[in-house]
């Protein structure tokens, strides 16, 4: 096996991750309010695949490179009006205008006549036309001074890796425009491939995170502040996390506030679910017995229960997903003797 065999197994494999990624976002069916953005993320992440893995197949069927541009060029042209959309529906609100995407559905339709100088030439309209979405997106960006803007929930970084990663595609993109060596176009390809695999998978780590809102309206309201606040602190105190029966609707009720408002307020200022909350204390507060020698005689089963977890199994489902190692390697691992 060549490395040409080996670079396009490699680069089909990397690839699939993101699709499969993609149908994930697809079919999650938690929050449907934000099922729109999850969509658009989804068809985002699918255009790129569309575009990249058409370069990977030209390198085994050059043969066909006028078919496989023009399918490669309509994934170019609906990156553009997806990337917009994605960014304003996390910045503001959820819009599609499907006017935006003719262009992309004119190449498709006319893929059979496509050839040579004309193709060549649409094909470089089709980056500008990737270049103007790509500004605009940043425009959006620029004039709600995301980036600026202090969150601990980590959106901001999410935003600028995938800035990047638009930056450094279409960066490829235009190199594979030009170069005529096989060698630099199949080193360009699986960059290509390895940007966008690095961006699939901080967005599939960072899942909560790149499929909300950012609702700057409710992020400053200062009640919502106060009541998420109020929530951590009762919440730590005395330990509250630790009992199993606990509720949103328990907590609402601690706090003299109402469930939806209690839920807004960790959804819109802590950008997370009460569950998610809970089971990230839960999983701190175990964290710190199974590291303590004090408690070494103490099962793991035990220490689930004592967290505030009645189930085993969500136990260590949750463990291994913020500590990425079983209970018990993280005692073998981290426990002081």
């Amino acid at each position: 096996m060549d490395y040409t065999h080996f670079m396009v197994m490699a680069s089909t494999f990397l690839i699939g991750n993101a699709v499969l990624f993609s149908i994930f976002l697809f079919l999650e069916k938690r929050n449907r309010r934000y099922k729109p953005i999850r969509h658009l993320l989804a068809f985002l992440l699918l255009a790129f695949s569309l575009r990249i893995m058409k370069s990977v197949i030209y390198i085994l069927f050059p043969e066909y490179a006028s078919g496989l541009t023009s399918i490669g060029i309509v994934g170019m042209l609906s990156i553009g009006p997806l990337y917009w959309f994605y960014i304003r529906s996390i910045l503001s609100k959820v819009s599609w205008d499907y006017r935006h995407f003719i262009p992309s559905l004119l190449v498709f339709l006319a893929i059979p006549w496509l050839k040579g100088e004309t193709l060549h030439w649409i094909y470089i309209g089709s980056l500008f036309h990737m270049l103007v979405y790509y500004f605009m997106g940043g425009r959006l960006i620029y004039h709600a001074k995301f980036l600026v803007t202090k969150r601990e929930n980590g959106k901001p970084f999410w935003v600028l890796k995938l800035m990047v990663a638009m930056t450094l595609l279409w960066i490829g993109f235009v190199l594979q425009a030009v170069v005529t060596n096989k060698l630099y176009y199949i080193g360009i390809t699986f960059s290509e491939v390895v940007v966008f695999f690095a961006i699939a998978l901080i967005g599939m780590k960072n899942y909560s995170k790149i499929t909300r809102p950012v609702n700057y309206q409710e992020n400053g309201n200062p009640q919502l502040k106060s009541l998420a606040k109020n929530a951590i602190e009762t919440l730590k105190k005395d330990k509250l996390f630790t009992k199993s029966d606990l509720t949103l609707a328990l907590l609402a009720k601690e706090l003299g506030a109402t469930n939806h408002h209690l839920s807004k307020a960790l959804n819109n200022i802590e950008n997370k679910s009460f569950p998610e909350l809970l089971s990230g204390f839960r999983i701190e507060h175990s964290s710190q017995l199974l590291k303590d020698i004090a408690y070494k005689n103490l099962s793991i089963e035990a220490i689930a229960f004592e967290s505030g977890f009645n189930s085993l199994s969500v136990f260590y489902d949750n463990f291994k997903k913020y500590n990425h190692i079983t209970p018990a390697e993280y005692r073998r691992k981290y426990q002081v003797v």
